[in-house]
């Protein structure tokens, strides 16, 4: 066995896995214990990608070896250029030219020594395997010679009775859990576990009656068994059959989108409407969650009114208030939103109940915060590619400076280049990528279609591998199934990492997204990712109970099962899942899904559509107040930051300190973000306080009114 390439493969997944979870998670705010659960999970589904490839390679290897001690006729010996497989003559005869054998003879051909046939029993003959034996002289492992990257069975078994079964106790048992258990809102473990499992109580029972089904099913079957072996098979097709439903609504969506955006990615109007219409949308929905957690507070700090200060639930208010910023806080408290509060003070259950929503509404509130922020980070590069493409000076420039020194890789980087790669280079990969994509994708349609014929193959995925099986060319077989099983990948991930799910699912990058969010992303890896990859078995004609057809199992297989068990899969799986799939994508391509939601008052995306104009002019209108907004902020906090140096040369040796939202004192940090620097103008100092406006103007010691921001919300 070669571990190299084994053990580049798992070393390059857990760097991508990490990699994509430090980008979309933050590991210094969330639980360790989430960090790992989804860390593990994302691994053990990208590792399955990495690792089919060489497990197809090491199976068909295996097979050339079966085919060797099993053929009816004998390849001729190496460096000849006769075909592979001939029909064997009698030697040349100067009395006759008749070259019939005798029924029951085994002869040597004269002219392609080494190549012979089988009597009528077909078993070969001493003499046939004993000179096939010389000619190759290692014998069938000359003949088949191994992969680089050849993998023992015991090896693989292992491994992958390692990753399947960790991802199925992940998928099934823990992380719906860990789900609860993040968003349970009693004040302790033990409360918060209790609440979970009872969450989690009709989600087990539906699993506790489907295997009493399957049970039942199985002990009427007089073929069948119920042992342990068969249990783990009914498990595994009960997993594969539920992921396998996912993962046609995942793929019938992504074999049309992916290659959609890659090619409208390449547009340079649609790209900047579409963000606008993204704007307009989510300022409605980021103003909702505004109002939700407000409503929420209001309910925390009527509570807080109620409760005493000695009182155990003073305990449990300080905990929910403490998860609240404390700017957000006060301006409750300023507002005294009414509530429909009793004079009753609050018991345990009620508080753990308004804990509850108060998590929820904070999530929401953070999400759309990510996703507001993203959006309109992304306008602005989208303007500066619009602006740049009709500017004749081919160097590129943006609406907005960054602060700073200028980083080593924006001296290479220089603005020349970045005009010749964003406005020229870009757009025309991003349409050739569109043109591959648009292959792949009527490719896996077609196979998806045909998978079940295999005689002739039409599947394209069979028909690729069985030439490289041929030549036994293992690196193409190993290149065709891994970038086919990657592109699957994508399109089925697009759905994950790219569409939210009605607000409460979202993907956000830049260390946003939550741990509700990244435990579901898990899930739902660990259960699409292992029918994906026997469904891209099937495309290449090695999934025996499938295609109904008596091939060598790859060692994947072996541990997954197959979805035979459940008489209605096997039997009308090749019929479903070609009809379901082509349905889903002739319903992708015409956006049937987006206009049904516009038709119901669900506002979609369609240029054709008189409300997408309308928000996008809003969008427009949103991002130029958002431009205002930032530009004002930039500007008040370079005057404080001029100020400080100023009272720092006015006052050498004392520093300026400024009050915290807490109350506290801290020294101003250059680094501190805008929008925390203007949360107060007021500065203390040793020897009293002192405006910031006052430093900007020279004075010191100067009365002090109230603050100017104090009707900001009104």
């Amino acid at each position: 066995m070669s571990a190299g390439t084994f053990i580049f493969d798992v070393c390059i997944t857990f760097i991508l896995a990490a990699c994509l979870l430090y980008r979309y998670s933050n590991w210094f705010r969330q639980p360790v214990l989430v960090t790992l659960s989804v860390l593990t999970a994302w691994y053990f589904s990208f590792l399955i990608i990495f690792i089919i490839p060489l497990d197809v390679s090491s199976t068909i290897y295996k097979m050339c070896l079966e085919d060797w001690n099993n053929s009816t006729t004998f390849p001729p010996p190496p460096n000849t250029t006769t075909p592979s497989y001939v029909t064997t003559t009698t030697p040349p005869s100067n009395e006759t030219e008749d070259t019939t054998l005798a029924p029951n003879s085994t002869m040597e051909s004269s002219v392609f020594p080494g190549v012979f046939i089988k009597d009528d029993d077909g078993i070969p003959s001493p003499v046939a395997l004993e000179t096939r034996n010389q000619s190759w002289p290692g014998g069938g492992a000359a003949y088949c010679t191994p992969p680089h990257s050849y993998m023992d069975n015991d090896t693989i078994l292992d491994l992958w009775r390692v990753v399947y079964w960790t991802s199925q106790f992940l998928t099934w048992l823990v992380l719906p859990l860990m789900q609860s258990f993040t968003q349970a809102g009693e004040f302790t473990i033990l409360g918060r576990l209790k609440s979970s499992l009872w969450d989690n109580a009709i989600y087990y029972c539906s699993y506790l009656l489907i295997a009493v089904i399957l049970v039942a099913y199985i002990a009427l079957q007089p073929n069948l068994h119920l042992n342990w072996d068969s249990t783990k098979a009914i498990a595994a097709a009960a997993s594969n059959t539920w992921g396998l439903f996912i993962l046609v609504l995942m793929l019938g969506y992504g074999l049309v989108e992916v290659p959609r955006q890659l090619w409208n990615s390449s547009k340079r109007g649609y790209k900047l409407n579409h963000a606008y219409f993204k704007v307009a949308k989510l300022w409605g929905e980021k103003s909702d969650a505004e109002g939700t957690l407000e409503e929420v507070l209001g309910l925390v700090e009527a509570s807080g009114r109620l409760v005493g200060q000695v009182d155990m639930s003073r305990k449990y208010i300080d905990i929910i208030e403490a998860k609240v910023p404390l700017e957000v806080m006060e301006r409750v408290r300023r507002r005294r939103i009414e509530t429909d509060l009793t004079n009753n003070p609050p018991d345990e259950k009620s508080l753990a109940k308004l804990h509850k929503q108060v998590m929820v509404a904070l999530q929401t509130h953070r999400r759309t915060e990510a996703q507001w922020v993203e959006v309109i980070d992304r306008v602005y590069s989208l303007e500066d590619e619009n602006k740049n493409q009709i500017s004749n000076e081919k160097v590129f420039k943006r609406q907005t400076t960054p602060a700073g020194p200028t980083p080593l890789w924006r001296r290479i980087y220089s603005p020349s280049l970045e005009w010749y790669f964003r406005c020229v280079i870009q757009p025309r990969m991003l349409q050739a990528a569109a043109g591959v994509a648009v292959i792949m994708s009527v490719f896996v349609i077609w196979s998806e279609v045909t998978f079940f014929i295999k005689s002739p193959p039409l599947s394209m995925f069979a028909i690729f591998i069985s030439a490289a099986r041929e030549n036994h060319d293992y690196r193409a077989i190993e290149m065709i199934t891994f970038c086919t099983i990657c592109y699957l990948s994508i399109c089925a991930y697009y759905t994950v990492f790219k569409v939210r799910v009605l607000n409460y699912y979202y993907l956000a990058p830049n260390h946003q997204s939550d741990e509700y969010t990244l435990l579901f992303s898990g899930l739902l890896l660990s259960r699409v990712t292992p029918p994906l990859c026997l469904n891209f078995l099937s495309l290449i004609h090695m999934d025996s109970h499938v295609i109904q057809s008596n091939v060598m199992e790859t060692a994947y297989t072996r541990v997954m099962g197959h979805m035979d068990v459940v008489q209605i899969v096997s039997d009308y799986f090749n019929i479903y899942f070609p009809i379901l799939l082509l349905a889903l994508t002739t319903a992708t391509y015409f956006s049937l899904g987006s206009r049904l939601l516009s038709a119901f008052g669900f506002q979609q995306f369609l240029e054709q559509e008189e409300m997408a104009v309308e928000m996008v002019e809003e969008g427009k209108e949103l991002v130029k107040r958002e431009k205002r907004r930032r530009e004002r902020l930039q500007e008040s906090a370079g005057r404080k930051r001029e100020g400080v140096e100023r009272y720092r040369d006015v006052m050498p040796g004392v520093e300026p300190r400024q009050r915290t939202v807490g109350g506290g004192s801290g020294g101003i940090d250059p680094a501190t973000p805008d929008h925390l620097l203007t949360t107060s103008r007021q500065v203390p100092n040793y020897s009293g306080r002192i405006d910031l406006d006052d430093i900007e103007l020279g004075t010191q010691n100067r009365t002090t009114g109230p603050p100017r921001n104090i009707f900001d919300d009104i």
